[in-house]
């Protein structure tokens, strides 16, 4: 008879994410949702139990956890600049509407009137152009659901890539949640004056996808 402490984990037959049935195959991420299974649970005490798991469970008993729920994260880099692709677009349309009326203004068949029309069509194409790739970028950052649970850091690391003059830092967060999965997800820096979450730390986290949009500190 096999000991039970040695036992293997048993397989996860559906992604916790969007409750998919999973392939026999272990995968590291779900096939539907690229949800991140991870490789294995959290550390276990002699009882089987993560030593994470109590604390995590008083995270959705604490007075403030419904209120937190409640909080809208803010959305990933994608969604940033598809948002910024639009901003762009609308103001490109204007510049666009602007240029148009001042050929208008012109003496007809002057040649600055004309190249001054196409100027202003020109711009417009590029303005509604901007905004449809803008669209597109937030529509696919937002395809998977937004998930809010009880959870705790567990590790957290960093990447940094140098673009031009400025350093951009990515964190990535290993994260236990209350059914004992544990996988991670990446978080971007926001700047030398951020304080970046720390291990160890009971929560609500806030995930789309592979990405955390927010962790929401609930001291248990």
């Amino acid at each position: 008879m096999s000991d039970a402490s040695t036992a293997a984990p048993a397989r996860l037959e559906r992604c916790p994410n969007c409750n998919s049935r999973l392939p026999e195959t272990p995968v590291s991420i779900c096939p539907y949702c690229v949800f991140p299974l991870g490789t294995r649970t959290g550390e276990t005490s002699v009882e089987g139990e993560s030593p994470a798991h109590a604390r995590i469970l008083r995270v959705a008993e604490h007075a403030k956890y419904q209120e937190t729920l409640a909080i809208v994260p803010p959305e990933n880099r994608e969604y940033q600049r598809g948002r910024l692709a639009i901003f762009r677009g609308k103001a490109a349309l204007v510049v666009a509407v602007a240029v148009v009326a001042l050929a208008a203004l012109l003496v007809g068949g002057a040649l600055a009137g004309y190249w001054l029309t196409w100027v202003g069509v020109a711009v417009a194409v590029l303005g509604v152009a901007w905004i449809l790739k803008g669209r597109a970028a937030c529509k696919r950052a937002v395809a998977l659901p937004l998930l809010r649970r009880p959870s705790m850091i567990l590790n957290r690391r960093s990447e940094t890539e140098i673009r031009g003059w400025n350093g951009e830092t990515t964190y990535y967060f290993e994260l236990e949640f209350e059914d004992g999965t544990v996988a991670e997800f990446r978080y971007p820096g926001h700047g030398a004056n951020e304080e970046p979450y720390t291990s160890n730390l009971p929560g609500v986290a806030f995930t789309r996808g592979t990405d955390l949009l927010l962790f929401k500190h609930i001291r248990v």
